[in-house]
């Protein structure tokens, strides 16, 4: 197996913005840093993948011991989800285009599908890179809040950032796709970014691609005075493994439901919203606490949303029929880390859990969750634009409930 990332090119330091040292925070913390505004890059880019060397599958070992914490997911109307079906591999899964209609250039509208909630706050991320672009997937969690890979916003052990981060939400850009389609909700940058300080000086627990803490947040800047979500919407996130179960069923396996979405190299040219569904586990390589699926994403992918109870609209439950015990819908889990390269020999894919770990072993940070992605994100909102003004909290960014 290889790492999910960038295609492998140099790194010219000077691209990159690097951290002071005033910013290289205990283990624990959080790094946050304002992005740079700037002119929305062009849509191109080299689908990115981890390039940190993958574990071999003996030291997969499946997490099947009782789990103490309490579950939890941020605040979104209660409804039920759906049923999916799945494929035939050696974890099932199922994956398939994101597209209504014939192709791009009829005179139908092929990218309808990925302009619909809750497609639409997925989409594509663009940066430089090494001289040049690279691009990663990414979904809105909040209101102005944006989740992807840490390893999409600076490499492990560097020390440093990409830059020129731009967010396409709903993104469909094929041979003979318009401007409008591959800009459906128009082009967004960004204001600052959140992630864990272990990830950026390389002492992030887990070995090679397999780590704790590849996610990272960015607060995303207004276009004409208008929050993003407030145009495409947004979904929640849960963290400590909100609507996995484990019981004899599943050998005492922790096991979710999940949809996994992004923008795959391989797929399309990662020109489409993709779209795969199926069982995950909870597991624990080289120390590092995953989520693994079958799946037959590669480059490109990465920072793409692992999402629990995808739907729209659930149905009106009659005759006694009541919701699972999970309902909340649309809630992101984790994000696409790193699997195989070659879809045609393992397929697979590997997400860091969202929850309590050894670097963010907190039940809650200031309301936002507990462990990695709560912290991340409690720093990130706690941030503001103008040292000594108000918060990206305070300013609305942050508003995680609408209705």
């Amino acid at each position: 197996m290889t790492p999910r990332g960038m295609t492998g090119l140099a790194m010219i330091m000077g691209l990159f913005t690097l951290l002071p040292a005033a910013e290289a925070l205990a283990d624990g913390g959080v790094v946050v840093r304002q992005t740079p505004r700037h002119t929305p890059l062009p849509a191109a880019g080299v689908p990115m993948r981890n390039r940190l060397a993958a574990p071999p599958d003996n030291e997969v070992k499946a997490d099947n011991a009782p789990d103490p914490r309490a579950g939890g997911a941020s605040r979104l109307p209660a409804v039920s989800a759906s049923t999916r079906a799945y494929g035939s591999f050696g974890i099932p899964y199922t994956s398939v285009r994101v597209q209504d209609g014939p192709p791009a250039g009829s005179a139908n509208q092929a990218n309808r599908l990925s302009t619909t909630y809750p497609y639409r706050t997925i989409g594509r991320v663009v940066f430089q890179y090494n001289g040049g672009q690279a691009h990663c997937s990414a979904s809105l969690i909040m209101r102005s809040v944006l989740v992807t890979a840490a390893h999409c916003a600076g490499d492990l052990g560097s020390n440093a950032l990409f830059s020129g981060w731009t967010f396409r939400p709903g993104f469909y850009g094929p041979n003979g796709s318009t401007p409008q389609q591959q800009e459906p909700f128009g082009a967004w940058t960004t204001e600052a970014v959140a992630v864990a300080p272990t990830w950026l000086n390389g002492k992030d627990t887990g070995s090679g691609a397999a780590r704790n803490n590849d996610l990272a947040v960015f607060i995303v800047s207004k276009n004409n005075g208008q929050f993003i979500g407030d145009m495409v919407g947004w979904m929640g996130y849960g963290w400590n493994n909100f609507s996995f179960t484990r019981s004899a069923k599943t050998r005492s396996m922790w096991t979710g439901a999940t949809t996994t979405l992004g923008y795959p190299g391989l797929m399309d040219f990662g020109s489409i919203m993709q779209r795969a569904d199926g069982p995950s586990f909870l597991t624990t390589v080289r120390r590092a606490k995953q989520i693994w699926q079958g799946n037959n994403f590669t480059q490109g992918s990465s920072g793409g949303p692992w999402v629990v109870n995808f739907g729209y609209r659930a149905a009106d439950l009659n005759g006694g029929a009541q919701p699972g015990a999970a309902s909340a819908m649309n809630v992101v889990v984790g994000v696409t880390s790193w699997g195989s390269l070659d879809p045609n020999i393992i397929k697979d894919n590997y997400s860091s859990q969202f929850g309590q770990n050894k670097e963010y072993p907190g039940k809650d940070y200031g309301g936002y969750g507990a462990g990695n992605i709560g912290a991340l994100l409690q720093a990130l909102c706690s941030s503001a634009p103008v040292p000594g003004g108000p918060s990206y909290a305070a300013l609305g960014y942050c508003n995680s409930s609408f209705n």
